[in-house]
């Protein structure tokens, strides 16, 4: 049987695993049997038999129509089930690739990629600003990439302004959000903005976008790339606050670091917390939700213990559950074998598809 952890695993190594920023993002090492990967097959080069052999099961289960049907419930009573978190990963992965809108996007990267090997666009006349919204901590552990550099160094590259916004890195997702609104209100020398976010960055977007999504202001902004968001929080935050020892070792970590302990709090999933409410993306506002989705061997030493404590959930990336990734309506890029930390590359040809996808759909002049 595949790992399968029905207790609270969160201890100190886990905390010190979140506190300790300049961690080592590792893949671990294989040391048991290798596996054979040549196969081509559900999108995906170089599949693994182990790898494929999951995506076969996933392809016989008839009773899931759609992403809908995997719901936070349905997915953590189905890894329950079955005592095998790749299997009910795998499903996931599968059923977003199979949707209308998702495969029809995934197509034109493909062809895309291929016309970007040959002539690479510039966008320099439009005038379109990337604003980058990136995750906690990205001041002081930049190595991560939360703050959105690579991505960053493609747009410019395509002749696009590039910009962080000045979110506080530890702050709350109401602080940060009220930071996001001003922002975009006081960029009126471009003619767009296409959002990249990351990690918790993605959820001070989805709060702004609920507190000045409707303003006449905000309509300049035009797509939405979310990397790995926070989009309904995350069940960490819960499970260290709900232990008197590790409550007390996080709050004094971010008290002797001089961090927000409430933007930690912000993050937090389920009932009443800032985050839980459903996501209403502006109609003029593409949104493009890139979810990582690995199998158990492929979790970095970063996330591993983050992603055993969730398995009880259900499916996750090392920090929060597919399920609560997933947004209805909008274009879902299920990225495999990647956990939060996006550590298996994503080609830049086909990051520059990205891109290219939102300013042809939303700046087609």
């Amino acid at each position: 049987m595949k790992y399968f952890k029905t207790t609270l695993v969160i201890a100190v190594p886990v905390f010190l695993n979140f506190c300790h920023v300049d961690r080592k993002l590792e893949i671990p090492q294989e040391t048991s049997k290798t596996v054979e990967c040549q196969t081509n097959q559900y999108g995906i080069t170089n599949l693994c038999d182990d790898e494929k052999m999951y995506l076969d099961w996933a392809k016989e289960q008839k009773k899931y129509k759609s992403l809908k049907d995997l719901t936070r419930e349905e997915l953590q009573r189905l890894t329950r089930e079955t005592l095998d978190v790749d299997k009910t990963s795998s499903l996931f992965y599968l059923k977003a690739a199979e949707e209308p809108i998702n495969k029809k996007f995934i197509s034109y990267l493909d062809r895309k990629e291929k016309e970007i090997e040959k002539k690479r666009p510039d966008f320099s006349k439009k005038n379109i600003l990337l604003a980058m919204v990136p995750g906690m901590f990205y001041k002081d552990n930049p190595t991560v990439g939360a703050d959105g550099k690579a991505l960053r160094d493609i747009a410019t590259g395509l002749g696009l302004k590039e910009d962080v916004i000045p979110v506080d890195q530890t702050g709350t997702v109401e602080e940060n959000a009220k930071v996001i609104c001003e922002y975009v209100k006081s960029r009126t020398d471009v003619n767009g903005i296409i959002f990249a976010s990351v990690s918790k960055g993605s959820g001070d977007l989805k709060k702004a976008i609920q507190l000045c999504g409707e303003e006449d202001y905000f309509k300049k902004a035009k797509g939405w790339y979310n990397i790995g968001g926070l989009n309904k929080g995350t069940l960490l935050v819960d499970g260290i606050e709900g232990n008197w020892r590790y409550r007390w070792e996080a709050r004094s970590y971010f008290f002797w670091k001089g961090y927000n302990y409430e933007g930690f709090l912000s993050m937090g999933a389920g009932p009443g917390k800032p985050l839980d409410f459903e996501l209403k993306v502006p109609k003029h506002l593409l949104l493009i939700n890139v979810i990582a989705v690995p199998q158990f061997r492929q979790v970095t030493k970063r996330a591993r213990p983050f992603y055993e404590h969730l398995i009880q959930y259900g499916p996750n990336d090392g920090m929060t559950l597919l399920a609560d990734s997933y947004v209805e309506g909008a274009i879902t890029y299920p990225s495999f074998r990647n956990d939060h930390y996006f550590q298996w590359p994503i080609y830049e040809n086909r990051l520059r598809a990205f891109f290219t996808y939102i300013v042809e759909t939303q700046f087609p002049k």
